[in-house]
């Protein structure tokens, strides 16, 4: 704890060296709207039948930039911007020639709204041209949210939860959506008047066109287009708004019976009851930073993890799913993501338990910072004890010049006898559409100062839409291993080469092809010997077609030296020496917002002087805005020239998505896989009793499929419980 003291106090010093810098203004030549101040708000029912939008004038200059980039939108849109003390309202009418073809069928918050016609709002409140809120609605008002950071945007940027208002209504012209949202959920300087950037967007999901305000063009990506941050438009006009209190607290009760076989050859189970609570605290400490804090967390309404089947000699990466440390994860992140990580926050709470905790986020002047510090152990009474551990993170990460970051990371696991520390930097410098220079560096120290070790990576990444590259440079110590990190591979030095090519296509002379892909890579790994341990050489070539559905084909050519021998299983181990070998795939998907969709791989070549032939198959059905089923199953077939080399890798799951309302829906999954031989069941109910708040009713359970030569079809027989959970929570957000 002292050290994380200390440690704070350099923090604190380095925010107040740079507090007085203004952030950097987006491009003042962009479109510019002005919100209107009313005073009797609108009702949020998703009819624009209020007064108050009747004379504001709309926005409705869309352009697409995706499928065809700058051309006009195919259908009209119309978006009306107002604001009381409290509330930023958006009133959209959305055209549609045929209202009757609009999709509309997640009602989960937080799921697949990119399957249905769906729309996007996003407020750089900060003006400086990187950072972003982003709120997401489909046509039936289900909702989504995310943070942009440094204008990049990943699936965990939909983890912030927000809580504001939308609805929506269907009728013979189209839909039309109203949104309200607070500004308490918003940080933004205390200034009397405001601007925020601005970015609007519509996605008719039939004809796969995305159209923007203002025009955002493809050289940014189609996705990727709502996150250049820097090119948006400006709202203009805000004042004298009221921020509230700034004070959310949200208490919880947990209750579950727990059921475990600790023997699988004997009949008995230990059974436990459990009951709990705890409480979550968020406060705003200014307009610009954001405390978040947690006593005694439980994370039992946490989705399961997918099964994966590890084939290779390296770290599997399981991404994190836990609410408290998604919120603002893009701030944290620093190095090689899903390979060599300064700071995984999954490593948090792996074998113990979350006692306490607390988070700030926020920015000051032209400084975004995070801090992280939490208490873990066996139980509540190893608070700050000698068995507990100390996982404490800082994050800074400043806007030098315009399109341009530096930052720095700590990271600090702490026990009383140990310690494992790292220090990392980085720098990142943007320019052209999305083309960036980036490097860091991190260096471990450790108790054991035989651990000692660092890592670094330089990358350029060059694109435009039609062309694009990367070169990167990686160096990872023999001995690197943050304690709070990821590391995939130790002891390597990597060179790394990708070229992409996209050609533009004449879509009046084939209508049905929206783009061809087609990249190359090269990749060379060599010990810190200098010794080549890996390469790989990689081709492909991708058709995308104007229905979302895509076909492509892929060659791959690998080597492999093995310096010790490697066990592929338990019983089948592949001796040293060097390997080379060959493989093709063939892949195809149809597009998944359809009511009948599916995916398909095929590949076949040689693996470690023998062969290996696979297959995976996907397929989908959305009945109705209330039942989506999915299945999947992933069969490897591995046949080597050693003893018990011959063996198949097998997953299947089934996920189950029901929904009675945006409030209250459910979703199932189960999995089985053939090395563990363990079916698995996780079934998760969620309802929104009100907004913000949650019961979660969850059953998880674990069977074991016996090794009995013949399967009886009995379930008494063949299959042997694991373990089965049943909790009952209870959250509560009250609002100060």
């Amino acid at each position: 704890m002292r050290f994380l003291y200390k440690m704070l106090a350099i923090c604190s010093i380095f925010l107040a060296f740079n507090s007085h810098s203004n952030a950097q203004s987006s491009n003042p030549g962009l479109d510019e709207v002005t919100a209107v101040r009313i005073d009797n708000p609108p009702r949020i029912d998703g009819h624009l039948d209020d007064e108050v939008w009747k004379n504001i004038d709309p926005i409705t200059q869309f352009t697409q930039v995706w499928p065809s980039d700058g051309s006009p939108a195919t259908e009209e849109t119309e978006v009306k911007i107002a604001y009381d003390k409290d509330y930023l309202y958006f009133a959209f009418r959305f055209y549609d020639k045929n209202p009757e073809l609009i999709r509309a069928k997640n009602l989960e918050r937080g799921g697949r709204n990119d399957r249905d016609d769906h729309a996007y709002i996003a407020l750089d409140t900060y003006m400086d041209g990187r950072n972003a809120y982003l709120f997401e609605v489909n046509a039936l008002g289900t909702q989504d949210d995310a943070t942009i950071t440094d204008e990049s945007i990943s699936i965990t940027s939909f983890s912030w939860d927000a809580v504001f208002h939308s609805e929506t209504v269907i009728d013979d012209e189209g839909w039309t959506l109203e949104v309200s949202i607070p500004f308490r959920q918003l940080r933004f300087p205390d200034e009397e008047e405001l601007e925020f950037g601005l970015m609007l967007s519509r996605t008719i999901n039939r004809k796969n066109e995305r159209v923007m305000w203002p025009r955002i063009g493809l050289e940014f990506g189609n996705f990727a287009a709502l996150a250049a941050v820097s090119q948006y438009g400006t709202l203009k006009g805000i004042k004298n708004v009221r921020r509230g209190k700034n004070l959310e607290v949200k208490p919880y009760v947990i209750t579950g019976v727990q059921e475990v076989r600790n023997d699988i050859a004997l009949e008995a189970t230990d059974v436990k009851e459990e009951f709990d609570m705890g409480l979550d605290v968020k406060y705003g400490l200014s307009s610009n930073l954001t405390l978040d804090m947690t006593i005694n967390t439980d994370f039992a309404q946490v989705e399961a993890d997918n099964v994966q089947l590890n084939l290779t000699r390296f770290n599997l990466f399981f991404p994190e799913k836990r609410e408290f440390f998604l919120e603002r994860s893009g701030l944290f992140e620093h190095g090689n993501l899903r390979s060599t990580q300064t700071f995984f926050s999954r490593r948090i709470g792996l074998s113990n338990e979350i006692l306490a905790g607390a988070r700030m986020t926020g920015q000051v002047g032209n400084v975004s910072v995070g801090a992280l510090n939490i208490e873990t152990g066996d139980e509540m009474g190893d608070f700050l004890g000698s068995n507990s551990q100390n996982n404490s993170v800082i994050r800074l990460r400043s806007d030098i010049f315009p399109r341009a970051t530096a930052g720095a990371i700590l990271t600090n696991l702490e026990t009383a006898e140990t310690f494992n520390r790292a220090l990392g930097a980085d720098a990142q410098y943007r320019f052209g559409s999305s083309s960036s220079f980036t490097g860091w560096v991190t260096n471990v120290w450790d108790s054991a100062d035989s651990l000692n070790d660092a890592a670094g990576n330089v990358a350029l990444n060059l694109r435009n839409d039609t062309y694009s590259a990367r070169f990167s440079y990686t160096n990872v110590g023999e001995n690197y291993q943050p304690a709070l990190g990821f590391v995939r591979r130790q002891n390597m030095r990597e060179y790394y080469t990708r070229l992409g090519y996209t050609p533009k296509v004449n879509f009046e002379a084939i209508p049905s092809i929206n783009r061809l892909n087609f990249f190359g890579l090269y990749d060379y790994i060599e010990g810190q010997d200098g010794n080549k341990q890996s390469t790989g050489f990689e081709l492909e070539g991708a058709i995308e077609f104007s229905r979302r559905d895509r076909f492509g084909i892929e060659f791959d050519n690998q080597f492999e030296r093995l310096t010790v021998d490697f066990n592929i299983r338990p019983n089948a181990i592949i001796p040293t020496g060097d390997y080379t070998f060959s493989s093709f795939r063939l892949y195809g998907e149809t597009d998944s917002s359809r009511r009948i969709f599916g995916r398909t791989s095929v590949s076949f070549g040689e693996f470690f002087n023998g062969n290996r032939t696979g297959f995976n198959v996907g397929l989908g059905f959305r009945q109705s805005q209330h039942l989506t089923l999915e299945s999947s199953i992933n069969h490897t077939v591995i046949d080597l020239p050693v003893a018990n080399g011959e063996f198949d890798a097998t997953t299947a799951s089934v996920s189950i998505l029901g929904a009675i309302s945006r409030k209250l829906f459910t979703r199932t999954l189960i999995q089985y896989d053939n090395f563990s031989r363990d079916f698995r069941a996780n079934i998760r109910v969620n309802w929104i009793h009100t907004p913000g708040s949650d019961l979660f009713l969850v059953y998880n359970t674990s069977y074991h499929l016996t090794r009995d030569n013949e399967v009886t079809f009995d379930p008494r027989r063949d299959l042997i419980m694991n373990n089965q959970v049943a909790i009952v929570k209870l959250t509560y957000l009250i609002l100060l």
